[in-house]
């Protein structure tokens, strides 16, 4: 046994070797892996690697000069790339090569003095040797393998690209991409990684979707004969058989009110289905001469009368009727636009224009706020902009009830803003641009949550961010409507801010780490601010991060159901989960439960910032909340009749989805299942005609399976059949839970 050398380190020199090397070598992983990942070694030889990486660390903060123009960081990951570059070529033994014969300059095998062909060896050339310009050479050799053919898609990659599609993926995704590079069977890969077929296909399903893929598509020729047109065939008159046209608004409610234009095919929803924000949008929209969509017709000859059908455009129409009616007011939710400039021409005594000395109207330049006017109301000339509004009108000709049907379906085949899209929208770039750099970029969102791919795409993760903005720093201005938050955000929040959270959500993702799976569970759209907020008073105690994660696992197995002081998790379970008082009482709750379960004592300087407050301050942020969300002048009483109805109403949902789906399901779990379901289906959808229990339970039933992005496919497939439910609850679920299983069933037997 070879004699142990002692190493003597200073102060500084130990804290730079803990850093990289606490958590497992969490920091030092960091830097190694992408190296490793782009060398194609075995998952055996990975363990060798960070003993080597290990052994650089120490010999590195001993030679590193702190006058050198370059950071440690620097400096130890360029030790690391040419111990790697040297750990790489020793391990090429002239058994672990691959050999070729020798050729003179004419190409023939060149032969020994016994006639026998002359090998020699072919020596692997490592990616990450490195050049004298400073870069390595995978960045000048273009790479061999293929992404997009081991994923469905064409194109030549670079590693460059590579490289940036990884950095993009979730650690799971990650891994699942190199070992299908290095053609590792998919059986193999579910063996290495210990998942699922369900979590494999889960996976690649979401690497699919990953918007670098683009980069791999570029250079697509797509080739026309390759569809298989089976299903219909248009006929090009049928193609053509149509006019785009400009016509006024009082044109079009003449001829709606003439009978000229049919509102009522049998297939057409109802009028007025918009909310009061959506209506108003849309008045101060053409009161400010702004665009709208386009109205759409389909004509039908029927007993020699050509018929004129509305199939797009009812709602426009018909709001726009009843605000020239007076029968509408404009209110002030939803108006943006709602000051509207526009002339004011002077006039003579017989109610002509005067002109100018050059021949031209004279007029004074006005405001007019059309919040609470009738169309009465309005001066003369934007009651003339009004009528004179343009729409574009696209009419279909000789249409038969089946061509009628499928532009019916083709014009409302879309899905509108969801409440934290929309919301998103109403703030400055620049914020929204801090927002979403921390929800698209942050790697604890991809690594250590319980999301989905609806999550991701429909803004749940950019109000994860605001949500926790406010709870973090502004916790007693919070905002339970979203829309309220996003803009107390962007008024009020600092770059530190963000900085601060980001680095909080680094802190948890690199201590949860790789081994952690049941806490990820904990980490739910509806519940990642409230814990972040958690950690956050976790991080003043200067304790290491991986207390806090031996805290998760004890929440999930233990504490979970354990009572303070009278108060436990579930005592909030009929509470609406974003008011201010249940949310602070959730985190007090937890913060209470952390520093008993790591025996934590306060000082003056850690106490807890999330103990409930006077009863006079919940009072006011509380009525605050109702002001911004109900209507003017509605009496305690009847504010109490609705909370009472409501509350009913979700305890019924909680017992139901208990009885029928899932006996464990909290309150929580339903708050997300609702935001799960508003976000599948449209705002007028058929579906929402089953009921909400049946919808939520059926939501519980596929989160159990974990199949709620094959349930997303279901809905998606019910709202196109326009069904009427009849019979029970229980009945109408499980009928709708057998035609679940059977899509399941449909959809593996096409996997396969």
């Amino acid at each position: 046994m070879g004699k142990v050398e002692k190493i003597n380190l200073n102060e500084k020199q130990m804290e730079l070797v803990t850093y990289y090397s606490e958590n497992d070598m969490a920091r030092l992983k960091r830097i190694c892996n992408p190296i490793i990942n782009m060398k194609n070694v075995d998952q055996k030889d990975y363990d060798d690697l960070y003993s080597d990486a290990l052994k650089v660390l120490l010999e590195s903060v001993q030679t590193f000069d702190e006058t050198a123009d370059c950071s440690f960081n620097t400096f130890l990951t360029g030790n690391i790339k040419r111990s790697f570059y040297d750990w790489s070529r020793d391990q090429l033994t002239w058994k672990r090569c691959n050999l070729e014969y020798e050729t003179d300059e004419n190409g023939e095998i060149k032969k020994d003095k016994n006639g026998k062909p002359i090998k020699k060896k072919v020596y692997d050339v490592s990616m990450d040797v490195p050049l004298e310009d400073g870069s390595d050479l995978r960045e000048k050799i273009p790479s061999n393998f293929s992404v997009e053919t081991e994923l469905g898609l064409n194109g030549d990659d670079t590693v460059e690209k590579v490289n940036i599609l990884l950095d993009s993926m979730p650690r799971l995704q990650k891994q699942i991409t190199i070992l299908k590079m290095r053609k590792v069977p998919v059986e193999k890969i579910k063996k290495i990684l210990n998942i699922s077929q369900s979590d494999y296909e889960n996976a690649v399903e979401r690497i699919k979707r990953n918007e670098n893929m683009e980069m791999f598509l570029k250079d697509t020729k797509y080739n026309m004969e390759e569809y298989n047109m089976k299903d219909r065939v248009i006929a090009i008159s049928e193609s053509e058989d149509y006019r785009m046209d400009k016509l006024p608004m009082f044109t079009l409610l003449q001829q709606k009110k003439d009978g000229d234009i049919n509102c009522k095919y049998i297939l057409q929803r109802k009028p007025f289905q918009w909310s009061e924000e959506e209506a108003n949008r849309y008045f101060c929209r053409i009161l400010s001469s702004l665009p709208v969509p386009e109205i759409v017709l389909c004509e039908q000859k029927v007993k020699e009368l050509i018929i004129a059908y509305l199939i797009d455009g009812l709602q426009r129409l018909s709001y726009a009727e009843a605000f020239r009616n007076n029968r509408i007011k404009i209110g002030s939710v939803g108006a943006e636009r709602h000051l509207i400039e526009y002339r004011e021409y002077s006039l003579d005594e017989n109610g002509n224009r005067i002109l100018d000395d050059n021949g031209f109207p004279t007029y004074e330049l006005k405001i007019c706020d059309v919040i609470g006017k009738y169309y009465k109301d309005l001066p003369d000339e934007l009651k003339k902009r009004f009528d004179v509004f343009n729409f574009n009108v696209t009419k279909f000709f000789n249409c038969t009830d089946q061509q009628i049907a499928d532009h019916l379906r083709d014009y409302n085949n879309h899905s509108s803003m969801n409440k934290e899209q929309l919301g998103l929208t109403k703030i400055t770039t620049v914020t929204a641009g801090k927002i979403k750099k921390i929800s698209e970029k942050n790697m604890f969102f991809k690594n250590c949550c319980k999301i989905t791919t609806t999550n991701e795409t429909k803004g749940k993760l950019e109000r994860v961010v605001a949500e926790a903005i406010m709870l973090l720093f502004h916790k007693d201005d919070w905002k339970a409507k979203l829309e309220n938050a996003y803009k107390y955000v962007d008024e009020n929040a600092t770059d530190e801010e963000f900085e601060q959270l980001n680095s909080d959500l680094n802190r948890l993702e690199l201590a949860i780490g790789e081994n952690n799976k049941e806490v990820t569970k904990l980490f739910t759209p509806a519940a990642i601010p409230m814990w972040v907020a958690v950690f956050n008073e976790f991080t003043k105690y200067n304790i290491e991060d991986s207390r806090f994660v031996d805290f998760l696992n004890a929440y999930v197995t233990d504490l979970k159901d354990r009572t303070v002081d009278g108060v436990s998790m579930k005592t909030f379970k009929s509470e609406q989960s974003k008011k201010r008082t249940t949310i602070m009482g959730k985190i007090n709750l937890l913060v209470t439960l952390m520093k008993d379960y790591l025996h934590i004592e306060d000082t003056e300087e850690t106490e807890n910032t999330y103990e409930e407050t006077t009863d006079e301050k919940v009072t006011e942020n509380e009525n605050n909340t109702v002001e911004e969300t109900t209507e003017d002048n509605v009496t305690t009483e009847e504010m109490e009749s609705v909370v009472t109805e409501s509350q009913s109403e979700e305890d019924h949902e909680l017992q139901f989805v208990k009885e029928v789906a899932d006996p464990n399901v909290e309150q929580e779990d339903i708050e997300l299942y609702k935001d799960f379901i508003d976000d599948y289906l449209k705002l007028d959808s058929c579906v929402y005609k089953v009921g909400m229990p049946v919808l939520l339970a059926l939501m519980a039933y596929a989160c159990n399976a974990e199949k709620d992005e094959e349930f997303s496919e279901w809905l998606n497939e019910m709202e196109k059949q326009h069904r009427i439910f009849t019979g029970s609850e229980k009945d109408n679920y499980e009928k709708l839970k057998a035609e679940f299983l059977q899509f399941l069933d449909s959809h593996n037997n096409k996997a396969a």
